[in-house]
């Protein structure tokens, strides 16, 4: 089969990573290293290639470069092998290869993940104890945070824009890297270097692939599923998983009603709203009610009645919302959601604290691996107020050139025409306002101590300057994602939203709040833990031998029910084959299997699924077996 032509596009960086044949050390001790990086920077003078960061490791070594043309990076990668491998061999006496095949690369976008990417390379703390550098000269790290100077290095313009000097740059940067790196994004970028891919976001690969007419993103492996298990038991355990969390952090449940009905004044008022302003609204099912289309809304109308609340109240929701899939009312779509709010919070505290709650939520259903999340300020309502004015200045000369959409969003988030891929709009990007320039010092301060606990947490984060609130959002916004889905990515959503509150209760008023969206995460559920879900069905399956012996399983099961209160306890009650009934019991997922005799007296018959034992024993003895086998 012929190999696969590698992706290269003129100007992006690249992450090179060589391996160890049959996983071999390549570097014993740090003369090893130094000749290697010998090797390095003759290259680095006869081909045009300029190094941002690299890490030596026994095991491997990592290159982030940015190439002048195809070729040179070709050339630049055999140089290498030409020079260091027969010095290796001829030292330990060896012969043949020493890289494991091809080396892997991957293409780079660089406003998203360059800075990322520079991370991975340079942090001590993702390599693997047996994989660490022989000596701190083996590895970039101390270049990029100011200790050493390097010749071999050529900074990044991502790492340049970091700060003004190269005092400020490093300084910017050691803090950068103080936050752990997203075990998504190491997955994400350990996939895309295997696969010659372009570490991006989804938008600017779309734009690639356009361009050179070549998928350029990674792909999972395995076919896809055409057809799930009970997916009514997964709804319960995955909801389940959230209320027992939310109670756990001190919130209360609210219910929120599925349809409002309108005061006759309100008719009129709410029929007259444009199609744009109703998206995240609550939605006219006919002239006297709204289908509730946003649970915050409906937590203020709460706190409103409730003076108390808001005050210091902490509220969670749960339930199906309502959403417009187009601008036409009538295509209206249903998703569920576990909402959390807080209200009369003033301070970053419970930013932290709802994120720490995500965290834990992520955690829970072992999906920490696959998420990841995002981070941004935009400052006070009245700063990110003054940028939205300051970027309608700037459009307004060229108010001829847009069509109806790109008018709607510079009048309501003009934000928006900086994140479209079009020619124009890309040019006028460039020199638009910028965000930065509107935050004032406070609010970066306030930033600053919520990234810093979050460092202090160990919850891995990434700072997306290209973030912006898809609500009236203040201060604070975060986004958690996954890359395991091809589409929705969006996981949950939230921040602060001071302004919002305050203007629809009539007074000032602090809060903050989050969404689960659980149509996607059920979906990651599924494609990444499966056997999760059917494990979290029932617990215990209660057979009966014969047709006769249903009567005596049904008192086993009542008894082990006040026995073991916390359980799920299931009667089998179908009349079908024994062994069909085995199978069916294994296939939900349950662990424990009784088959109950006719007669109290006779035995009954004990299978543990999880550890694969079986015994037999009277009521008394299946009790202590099941309490035993739970305790262990």
């Amino acid at each position: 089969m012929s190999r696969r032509e590698r992706i290269y596009i003129a100007d992006l960086p690249q992450l090179i990573q060589l391996k160890g044949h049959n996983h071999g050390i390549m570097f014993f001790d740090e003369a090893d290293c130094q000749f290697f990086l010998n090797c390095l920077d003759n290259a680095l003078k006869l081909y045009s290639c300029e190094l941002h960061a690299y890490a030596l490791l026994p095991h491997r070594l990592l290159l982030l470069l940015t190439p002048e043309t195809k070729e040179d990076l070709s050339r630049f990668i055999q140089h290498i092998g030409r020079s260091y491998v027969p010095y290796y061999n001829n030292k330990y006496h060896r012969s043949g290869a020493l890289w494991e095949g091809r080396y892997d690369s991957c293409l780079i976008e660089p406003g998203a993940y360059l800075l990322l990417a520079q991370q991975y390379v340079d942090t001590y703390e993702r390599m693997r104890a047996e994989e660490r550098a022989i000596s701190q000269d083996c590895c970039s790290y101390r270049h990029n945070i100011g200790e050493v100077d390097l010749a071999r290095i050529t900074p990044h313009a991502e790492y340049v824009q970091l700060g003004a000097t190269p005092q400020q740059r490093t300084l910017q940067y050691r803090r950068f890297i103080q936050a752990a790196l997203s075990p998504a994004i190491q997955e994400r970028i350990q996939l895309c270097l295997s696969q010659n891919c372009v570490l991006g976001t989804a938008k600017y690969c779309q734009k690639l692939e356009t361009l050179i007419h070549r998928h350029v993103r990674p792909r999972h492996c395995g076919r896809p599923r055409k057809h799930y298990h009970n997916q009514v038991a997964d709804w319960v355990w995955l909801e389940s998983q959230a209320m027992r969390l939310l109670r756990r952090y001190g919130y209360q449940e609210i219910r929120l009603p599925l349809l409002e009905v309108l005061a006759p004044e309100q008719i009129d008022s709410v029929f007259t709203l444009t199609n744009e302003q109703m998206v995240s609204s609550d939605f006219p099912c006919h002239q006297q009610a709204l289908l509730r289309g946003d649970g915050t809304i409906g937590s203020l109308r709460a706190i409103a009645r409730y003076q108390d609340l808001q005050t210091t109240g902490r509220l969670w929701y749960l339930g199906t919302m309502f959403r417009r899939t187009d601008k036409v009312i009538k295509d209206i779509e249903q998703y569920q959601q576990v909402g959390v709010e807080a209200f009369g919070y003033q301070h970053v505290d419970i930013e932290l604290e709802q994120i720490m709650l995500q965290y834990d939520l992520f955690q829970a259903l072992q999906l920490t691996a696959h998420v990841e999340l995002k981070l941004n300020t935009i400052a006070s309502a009245q700063e990110f107020a003054q940028y939205r004015a300051a970027l309608r200045l700037y459009y307004q000369p060229f108010l001829i050139l847009f069509d109806e959409a790109w008018l709607a969003w510079l009048q309501q988030t003009p934000e928006k025409l900086l994140q479209i891929a079009d020619p124009l709009l890309e040019k006028l990007q460039a020199h638009a306002p910028r965000r930065s320039d509107f935050i004032s010092a406070a609010s970066r301060q306030r930033f600053e101590q919520l990234t810093d606990a979050l460092n202090q947490t160990g919850i891995p984060f990434v700072i997306d300057a290209d973030l912006y609130p898809a609500n009236d959002y203040c201060h604070t916004i975060f986004e958690w994602h996954s890359d395991k889905l091809d589409h929705d990515t969006l996981l949950c959503r939230g921040g602060r939203y001071d302004a919002r509150a305050s203007s629809q209760l009539s007074k000032p008023v602090f809060a903050c709040g989050f969404a689960f969206m659980l149509d996607p995460i059920m979906r990651l559920l599924q494609l990444t833990h499966e056997n999760r879900l059917k494990q979290r069905l029932i617990d215990v399956i209660i057979i009966p031998r014969t047709p006769v012996a249903k009567h005596q399983a049904l008192s086993v099961g009542q008894m082990l029910r006040e026995a073991f209160p916390q359980l799920s306890i299931a009667n089998d009650l179908s009349h079908r084959h024994i062994n069909v009934c085995k199978r069916n019991a294994s296939r939900q997922g349950c662990r424990f299997i009784l088959v109950v005799p006719p007669q109290s007296h006779e035995q009954i018959e004990i299978f543990d699924k999880e550890i694969d034992r079986h015994w037999e024993g009277n009521i008394n003895a299946a009790i202590g077996i099941l309490s035993h086998s739970l305790n262990t």
